[in-house]
């Protein structure tokens, strides 16, 4: 499958944008769970450090706490934040918010955990425990305490989360503000293309002898390039046009010295020999006349079909001259104003050749039609005639072949047709014909204004 410029940009830069705003978004996610962890931390210390402070000995032996610690959510039941002391006895002082839970660290030995770590909490969440291991006390008397403070995880966890939220929700809109950034920058970059396309377009139609415009210096060249190739073609029409004419008119002597001597091969009573010699002289010209036009056909495209049926009008008035061609129904069945990328004479030869074959054949009527396209009109032209059986129909084109000796005509109409079918690169059919006769088929390439 080929794409366009257009999708792979757009695809191209979807796929990077999305691949750099995610690597981002997972960069400041780390940052921001890292240093949010760090501040839980830096917290929880400077809290262990304040519970320390606060703890006394009595002479009793009893652990008091002689100042209250001063964030109110140690006062609160189940607030996420708990202090607890214990000694090796299992005497434990706690806060408030413990109400009647305690703080453990799964059966582990008393040490000093530095950075919070995960346990069981005592309200079935798991929590963050800083412990730290000291001593109160003098002399016999002196003591090892462990005091603890900890944090619900979810503490940390949650604005983790919202913060993660937020922020690929930013990056989305990110990501589609950059889309439509990428579009509008698209449309900049393929401006000169189009403007080419366009140019190349109406070289074809005819409208333009060159590609004309100003171009980035990354198109220009082409274009260029193009200009210098339509050059060279217009040197070879004029060749070919030049070696056309020299041949047309070296044949023209020496057919026309024959067609004075045939008089004088009627007068001496050798009417088979001249009658001979005038058909093949005819079919010579024939054949030279369509060498011409073939020669005309490899040089280049002219003038355009701008109007299809007004041209088809023209040649059906020429036909009606023709002989049975009065007799003979022709209807249109073609919009008007409906333009093609072929060239006029080589539309108009072409088709007056099934008409003229149409004419000869159809009994009373003959119906073209034009089916119009996105890219391409189908013309068609059935006759009403008696028809081809399939077998012959490949024959029909055929130089010189004539299924009928009786008709008048060369036997090379429809060959010319394919003829230039070929040298136009256009599809053509003959079939069996919906009103009894020959069918012809051709595909015509819309005109840019269709």
């Amino acid at each position: 499958m080929s794409w366009s410029l257009r999708r792979r940009f757009l695809l191209t830069s979807l796929g990077v944008s999305a691949a750099v705003l995610l690597a981002a978004g997972a960069f400041l996610y780390i940052l921001f769970e890292r240093d949010f962890r760090a501040r839980v931390q830096a917290e929880a210390h400077n809290q262990l450090m304040q519970l320390v402070n606060g703890l006394e000995v009595e002479k009793s032996g009893e652990l008091i706490k002689t100042q209250p610690m001063t964030d109110p959510r140690f006062r609160q039941p189940s607030s996420g934040l708990y202090w607890q002391v214990e000694s090796k006895e299992g005497k434990l002082l706690r806060s408030r918010s413990l109400w009647d839970g305690t703080l453990t660290t799964d059966g582990e030995a008393w040490r000093d955990i530095d950075e919070p770590e995960a346990f069981d909490g005592p309200f079935g969440e798991p929590v963050l425990i800083h412990a730290k291991l000291i001593s109160l006390g003098e002399g016999a008397d002196r003591q090892q305490f462990r005091v603890m403070i900890a944090v619900n995880e979810s503490e940390v966890t949650r604005p983790s989360m919202h913060f993660a939220a937020n922020l690929y929700l930013s990056l989305l809109v990110l990501g589609l503000a950059m889309l439509v950034v990428s579009s509008a920058q698209l449309g900049m970059v393929m401006s000169p293309i189009n403007n080419l396309r366009k140019a190349v377009r109406d070289v074809q139609d005819g409208k333009q002898g060159r590609v004309s415009g100003t171009y980035p210096v990354e198109i220009d060249p082409v274009v260029g390039t193009l200009n210098s190739l339509l050059e060279q073609r217009e040197q070879m029409v004029e060749r070919a046009r030049s070696r056309a004419g020299n041949f047309a008119h070296s044949l023209k002597t020496p057919l026309t010295v024959i067609d004075t001597l045939l008089p004088a091969l009627t007068d001496g009573g050798q009417h088979a020999t001249a009658g001979e010699i005038g058909r093949q002289t005819a079919q010579l010209r024939k054949h030279a006349d369509r060498e011409l036009a073939r020669a005309r056909m490899a040089a280049g495209h002219g003038e355009p079909v701008r109007d299809v049926r007004s041209v088809l009008e023209e040649i059906v008035r020429t036909i009606r001259h023709l002989p049975r061609g009065g007799d003979i129904a022709f209807v249109l069945d073609v919009p008007p104003s409906v333009g093609v990328r072929m060239d006029r004479e080589d539309f108009i030869e072409m088709i007056a050749n099934v008409l003229d074959n149409a004419r000869k054949w159809a009994s009373s009527r003959t119906v073209i039609r034009l089916e119009r396209g996105a890219t391409e009109h189908l013309l068609s032209v059935s006759d009403d005639g008696p028809g081809i059986a399939a077998d012959d129909i490949d024959k029909v084109v055929e130089r010189g072949r004539r299924l009928d000796e009786g008709t008048e005509g060369t036997g090379i109409g429809l060959a010319i047709v394919t003829d230039i079918a070929d040298a136009c690169n256009l599809r053509t059919s003959f079939a069996s014909s919906e009103i009894g006769g020959l069918r012809f088929t051709v595909a015509l390439p819309a005109s840019a204004r269709d």
